[in-house]
This record gives C-alpha cells, sequence and structure tokens, in this order.
C-alpha cells in the first residue's frame, strides 16, 4: 500500500486536471495495480452513467398517488447506510434517517416501502431467493424479517444463549443469509467475529473472527513489567468485522477497517481465510459485494476508491475517488455500500450526498473480466486470445502476460512462458518456468559440459607438466610477477592477503603494504559493484525494480554509512588510546570490505540461474559475505589500534552508537534548515507584499 498510494495520490491529481479540461476529456481515471505493488493508469474500467437521488422517482405507485391528487412523491434518502440487489436486479437500499426499506427497480424507479413504521434504525439489509428481506436494524438492537409481500414475520432479539456472552450487547449492523437459511450478522463491538444464528434464531456460535496482529510494544512490556501491571494495562484486542457478502457458493467474505493485512476474507465453512496473504487489500472498506463470476467489489469510505477484485483476491482496477466539492459524477463524498446486478451495472451508494450512482463497465472491463475466469478455471488455452486482446488495448496490463504465460506453460511452451513471466515479474511462476526451462537445458548439455570439464581439467594437467619439463610459458608468468611487484597492483591484490591471514594481512597494511590511492580504487569498486548488485541481481530474489533505482541514492546509501563509520572510529579511538591513524582507519575499513568487493559480483551472476528452491544458497551466500565483512572489520578495529578483546568490543558499540548520534543531528539539522528556510521565505514574500 504504501508503494502505490503515491501513484493513487498522483493519478487523482491527474484526474482533478482532466476535470478542468474541455468536456471531452475522461471525468475520472482507472488504475491498476503491478506485480511490483506500483499503482498503474490503464484503460477505464467502469464509466458512470446516472444517478439516483430520490427525487422525480415516481414509479408506478408513486404516479398513481400523484395521480390521485396527493402529494409528489418522493423517496430522498437519508443517511442510507447499506445497498443490495436481488436475482431479479431489483434494489433494496437500508434507508437508515428515515427508519424505512427502499425497493427501486433497476433504474431507480420507486416500487414500493417496506418497514416503514416499523424499523427504527435499519443499517444491513439482504434479501434470499424466495424475496424474504432480513434487515439489521441497528437502533431497535433486533433482527426484523419481511416476507417477499412486505409483510413483518420475525423479529430476532439478542441471543439467550449463555455461549453469546451475558455482558454482550446485541447492536445488528449488517446482516446475509446462508443456502441453509443461517444468519450471519456484524454486530458493534462484537470482537469474536459473525454471530451465526439458525433460521429459528438459535445462537450458533461466532464465525470468522480477526486475531489481534504481532505488537511490538505488548512484546517488550511482557518482558520487563510484572503480571498486575500487565493486567493494569488496555489489552490489544482484534477489530470487529465491518461488513460481509455471500457469494453463489455460499462463501462469506468479510472486510475490516483497520486491518493492516487480511482486510478483506473469504471465509469456507470452517471459517479458514482462501486468499493469499500477499494480495493487497485496502484498509478502510466499508462494503463488498460479489457479483456473479466471483469478482469482488469493495468501497472505501475514506477516500472515496472503488476496488475490484478476481475471485482469488487479485487487485484488478481502482478507480473513483473522494468528491473535491464540484459534485461530479464518479466522485463519493462517503460510499458506504456496493452491489452489482445481473447485467453488470455497478451501484455505489453514498450515504452523506444520499444516492446511488450507476457505472456501467467498459469493453476493456469485460474482457479482462472474460479472461480472468478462463484463466481461473484452469483454462489456459481459452484464455489466450481473451489475454491477447486484453494486452492490444494496455500492453502493460501485468495479469494478461501472466495469464497468457501460465497458457503456454500449460501447453509446454516454456519459452514463450518464460518471456510473458519475465515482464510481468511474477516470481513464483517465473521461477516455475525457468526450474523447467533449466531442466531442459541440462539434459541435453550434461554430457557436453562433463566433456569439456574433463578437457580442461586434462588441458590444465599438460600444461603444468610442460611447463616443469621445458619451462613453457615462462616468459608469461615472469611478466605476472613483475606486474604484481607494481606498488599500486600490490596493494589491489592484497586483498586476497587479507581473506587468507587477516591479522598479518593489517600488521602490513599499516606498513605500506597498501596505499590510500589503492584503499581508494577499491572503494570506488565497492561502489561499481554495490550497483551491478542492485541491476543485476535476479528479481525472483532481490525485488528491486532497476528503472526505479536511483544510480547516485544507491551510491551515497554505501558511502555516507562508510565514512560516518570511519569519522566515528577514528574519533572513538582517539579518546580510548587508539594507535591507528586516521589513513590506517580508513584504508583498514576498505579492506575489511574486501569479501564484498570479490564474492558479490559471482553471487549476483549465480542468481541468474537460481529459483525460489534453490533461494537458501543465495540467502547463506550473501549472509556468509557479510559475516565475514563484520569479522574482518571487528579484526581491523583490533589490530590498526592495538586493543585487547574487551577494548576492541568497547570501540565497536561506541563508533555505532556515534554513528546512530550523527545520523540524528543530520535529522535535526536538515528538519530545522527546512523550517529556517520556510520562515526566511515568508518574511520575505511579507515584505514583498507591503512593498
Amino acid at each position: 500500500m504504501k508503494i502505490w498510494k503515491p501513484g493513487i495520490a498522483l493519478g487523482l491529481l491527474l484526474s482533478l486536471l482532466l476535470g478542468a479540461a474541455p468536456a471531452y476529456a475522461k471525468p475520472y481515471v482507472s488504475f491498476t495495480v503491478n506485480q511490483q505493488g506500483s499503482a498503474r493508469l490503464t484503460q477505464s474500467a467502469y464509466i458512470p452513467v446516472g444517478v439516483i437521488d430520490g427525487y422525480g422517482i415516481f414509479g408506478k405507485s408513486g404516479a398513481a398517488a400523484k395521480a390521485a391528487g396527493g402529494p409528489d412523491f418522493e423517496v430522498a434518502l437519508d443517511e442510507p447506510q447499506d445497498l443490495f440487489v436481488d436475482s431479479g436486479n431489483r434494489l433494496y437500499v437500508a434507508d437508515t434517517g428515515n427508519g424505512r426499506i427502499v425497493e427501486l427497480d433497476e433504474r431507480g424507479s420507486l416500487l414500493r416501502l417496506i418497514g416503514q413504521g416499523e424499523l427504527k434504525q435499519p443499517t444491513g439489509l439482504y434479501v434470499d431467493g424466495a424475496g424474504n428481506v432480513y434487515v439489521a436494524d441497528y437502533g431497535a438492537g433486533q433482527v426484523v424479517i419481511f416476507d417477499k409481500n412486505g409483510r413483518k414475520t420475525k423479529t430476532i432479539g439478542k441471543p439467550a444463549s449463555k455461549l453469546f456472552g451475558a455482558d454482550n450487547a446485541f447492536k445488528p449492523q449488517k446482516i446475509i443469509a446462508d443456502k441453509r437459511g443461517n444468519l450471519y450478522i456484524v454486530a458493534e463491538g462484537l470482537i469474536q467475529g459473525l454471530v451465526e444464528l439458525s433460521p429459528e434464531g438459535d445462537f450458533l456460535g461466532y464465525f470468522g473472527g480477526n486475531r489481534a496482529g504481532f505488537d511490538l510494544e505488548r512484546a517488550v512490556q511482557r518482558i520487563f513489567f510484572t503480571k498486575k501491571q500487565l493486567s493494569q494495562l488496555s489489552q490489544k484486542l482484534p477489530p470487529s468485522p465491518t461488513n460481509l457478502a455471500v457469494d453463489r457458493d455460499g462463501l462469506i467474505y468479510t472486510a475490516t477497517v483497520g486491518l493492516e493485512s487480511k482486510a478483506v476474507k473469504k471465509l469456507n465453512v470452517a471459517g479458514e481465510d482462501l486468499f493469499q496473504s500477499s494480495a493487497y487489500m485496502d484498509t478502510n472498506l466499508s462494503d463488498i459485494t460479489v457479483d456473479g463470476m466471483g469478482n469482488i467489489f469493495a468501497a472505501d469510505a475514506v477516500e472515496g476508491l472503488i476496488y475490484v477484485y478476481d475471485k482469488d483476491g487479485s487487485l484488478l482496477f481502482v478507480f473513483g475517488g473522494n468528491d473535491s466539492g464540484d459534485q461530479r459524477l464518479g466522485f463519493f463524498t462517503s460510499p458506504s455500500g456496493v452491489a452489482v446486478n445481473g447485467n453488470g451495472l455497478l451501484y455505489v451508494l453514498d450515504k452523506e450526498r444520499g444516492n446511488i450512482q450507476l457505472f456501467e463497465p467498459t469493453p476493456f472491463a469485460l474482457l479482462v473480466y472474460k479472461a480472468t475466469s478462463l484463466y481461473l478455471d484452469g483454462k489456459y488455452a481459452e484464455s489466450l486470445e481473451p489475454w491477447r486482446q486484453v494486452l492490444r488495448m494496455d500492453g502493460m496490463f501485468d495479469l494478461a502476460h501472466v495469464g497468457i504465460g501460465l497458457a503456454y506453460y500449460k501447453q509446454g511452451e516454456y519459452g514463450k512462458a518464460f518471456e510473458e513471466l519475465k515482464i510481468a515479474r511474477n516470481v513464483t511462476e517465473y521461477s516455475n518456468t525457468y526450474w523447467e526451462l533449466r531442466r531442459q537445458w541440462l539434459m541435453s548439455h550434461v554430457s557436453t559440459i562433463i566433456a569439456a570439464l574433463a578437457g580442461l581439467i586434462a588441458l590444465w594437467l599438460i600444461v603444468k607438466r610442460v611447463h616443469r619439463k621445458t619451462g613453457f610459458g615462462a616468459p608469461a608468468l615472469r611478466t605476472l610477477r613483475r606486474i604484481g611487484e607494481i606498488p599500486l597492483v600490490r596493494g589491489l591484490l592484497h586483498t586476497f592477503r587479507m581473506l587468507r591471514h587477516p591479522i598479518d594481512g593489517y600488521y602490513e597494511l599499516e606498513n605500506g603494504r597498501a596505499s590510500v590511492l589503492s584503499a581508494t580504487i577499491l572503494l570506488a569498486l565497492l561502489v561499481a559493484v554495490r550497483l551491478y548488485e542492485v541491476y543485476g541481481t535476479n528479481f525472483i530474489f532481490s525485488g528491486i525494480d532497476p528503472v526505479r533505482v536511483n544510480m547516485i541514492g544507491e551510491a551515497l546509501k554505501l558511502l555516507i554509512p562508510f565514512f560516518a563509520w570511519v569519522v566515528c572510529n577514528y574519533l572513538v579511538s582517539v579518546i580510548n588510546d587508539g594507535e591507528g591513524k586516521f589513513r590506517d582507519v580508513y584504508k583498514g575499513s576498505v579492506y575489511a570490505l574486501s569479501p564484498y568487493i570479490l564474492f558479490t559480483v559471482p553471487i549476483t551472476v549465480m542468481s541468474k540461474g537460481l529459483t525460489l528452491l534453490e533461494s537458501v544458497v543465495y540467502a547463506y551466500s550473501r549472509q556468509l559475505v557479510i559475516l565475514w565483512c563484520v569479522f574482518l572489520m571487528f579484526v581491523m578495529v583490533k589490530e590498526i589500534h592495538g586493543y585487547e578483546l574487551k577494548e576492541t568490543f568497547k570501540n565497536a558499540a561506541i563508533t555505532v552508537s556515534g554513528m546512530i548520534v550523527m545520523a540524528l543531528i543530520a535529522f535535526i539539522f536538515f528538519g530545522l534548515s527546512d523550517q529556517v528556510w520556510d520562515f526566511v521565505r515568508s518574511v520575505a514574500e511579507e515584505v514583498k507584499y507591503r512593498v
């Protein structure tokens, strides 16, 4: 979310700019999220086509009432909080402020009012296949059921079961029913989960509750506080679900405001979430609904965005946004409900405006739904052509590349699949495809590889034997030795000496084996190696998009901590009777990073030949290199300054603390400099205005 929120903000800004453009400009924009979690503009998914605001809606009963000389029949909504569309495409609105249920036809004409005078504060509703209307009457603290003719047939109050909890209040907010007629209710303050009731109203238990996430503050408190002190602290409780929906298969979906992950859950009969943990979910979803294809629609009450997910929880589209005050179609003030009818028409209920906006899916969205449905049903070959059509409309729609790649994969065309998944940067499927390609290549070339290795070994042995007997190649070896004796080259080659004999290596380094120039060259090489690592590591291990990498920024990330270490370490050693000079600390610190300079390039190259199955090889190799560098840095402090072990630990710890203090000072300095600059600029503008 943090990655692509700026993209959303940029898109909204563009939408505002587009809104100020001439009338032919698009009224708003749609987004999708690529495999790296970054927002990207895409073809419009839904177009706003109208609004139902309660005025001028007469319908049959309204027209009859008006013809009979009665007052104009209006159904102005007052803070409506829920919306439902039944199998006949009729709309039901929980008109909370007016204490009633409003039934409309597909285009918003009034059909009838339900529960007027019988409901107190309805906030949620559901209509089953038989036309029974279930209403969560928050104000009355009960569930009210109406039959298909609108007659009240049953009310259900607080469950009498002890398992419900004698101290728990029953304040129903949202409600649905499954195929068996069991009711699932979102009730205010019940952190245990949804209230599950039988068709007769008997309490069956709690269903699909959330769990409290890891709390670092609480974990630290458990270490240092007594049980009595802990009991006096407030506990972190899991949030209660905010809304819910049910699909044709009877699976229940919940949305919970405030959860960083798992904000939307797809629950099986056991209450287990079927979505992958990596699927992105917004944290402010006020309502969710599911269409006939299993696509999930959700409304963000804070940012006014509408999210569309496929049935596996992958985000397809984002559109809409907060209304900036110009009452533009397609934007919202406080969306509180979403619903989709059988024709794909999307309705969004705005609580603050008291209206319903209508959206029609574009051909692009319908094409994506068709391809996604085939793809998720395992019909990969059939999904190929729809995906290709999607790419003709939006060539960077990542999900299309993934779908095409998997279709090729299932057909055994791993080369084509590899190229498509590489474009999409889908880590898991890319790794699986590469594993198949590598297996095929090894099966075809393993005999050639073994023969080549054997030939190289035999050639090496022959050349070595000939050299010993005849002196073959002796001039070339003498030339290499003379080059190695050049001071600068000898200083650079000292990195290998540091790996084998670090204690002797630092002694020789202090005594002129390496120069400041050779150390500076190695430092430049260190930066180059780091940049190669950033750009060259296989993306299934790095997770970095090279296109977004700033080379100067990456170099500074390395150089600033390095020089902070050198300066702090030298200053600390001066105070603690260290023997090392500043240039020795500088040279020693550079040479301590020799393992990184020497082995990072091979590890980076190796990453290109590994899959996720061998990720442990890559991870352990990098960790070994880092630990080796830390060890050499420790040896450097000990040998350069002539410390014992205890003094070495003390020096290293104070040096790291000094670096942290230096970072804080820099942070404060730059923060204050911004404020000073703002103050100076404000004064200058004031002077300019008065003059």
